[in-house]
C-alpha cells in the first residue's frame, strides 16, 4: 500500500513539473514580447526584483536535495554535533551583506564566478 502511494505521488510530481514546463515553453513561443527576451530579463528579472522574492530565491538556492535528506539522517545517526556549523554563517552573513554584496552590486556582475572581458 505504501509503495503504491509513493509511486503515485512521485508520478504526480513528475507529471505536474513536466506539464508546467511544457505550458510555459509553448506560452513563450506564442508571444512576440518574450521572443526578444535577453539574458538580463530572464535570469535577473531586469534587476527589478523586490527584496522578498530575491531573498526567497537566495535561500532556495542554498538548499539541495542531498542536504534535505542527508542532514536529518546524519543527525539521527551521529547526533547534533554537525549543527555547530550553523554558527559560522550567522557571523559571516552580516559581513557578506555589508561588504561583498555592495561591491558586486556596483560592478553590476551577477556572480563571483563571472569572468571579466
Amino acid at each position: 500500500m505504501v509503495r503504491a502511494l509513493e509511486g503515485a505521488l512521485f508520478g504526480f510530481l513528475v507529471l505536474a513539473n513536466l506539464s508546467l514546463g511544457l505550458y510555459f515553453s509553448f506560452r513563450k513561443r506564442n508571444t512576440a514580447a518574450d521572443s526578444s527576451a535577453t539574458r538580463n530579463e530572464v535570469f535577473l528579472a531586469s534587476r527589478m526584483l523586490k527584496t522578498l522574492p530575491l531573498a526567497a530565491s537566495s535561500v532556495a538556492s542554498l538548499f539541495s536535495s542531498t542536504g534535505l535528506v542527508g542532514f536529518p539522517a546524519h543527525y539521527y545517526a551521529y547526533g547534533w554535533h554537525l549543527s555547530w556549523g550553523y554558527l559560522m554563517p550567522l557571523l559571516l552573513i552580516p559581513l557578506a551583506t555589508h561588504v561583498v554584496v555592495p561591491v558586486l552590486y556596483r560592478l553590476r556582475i551577477t556572480s563571483i564566478f563571472e569572468a571579466s572581458n
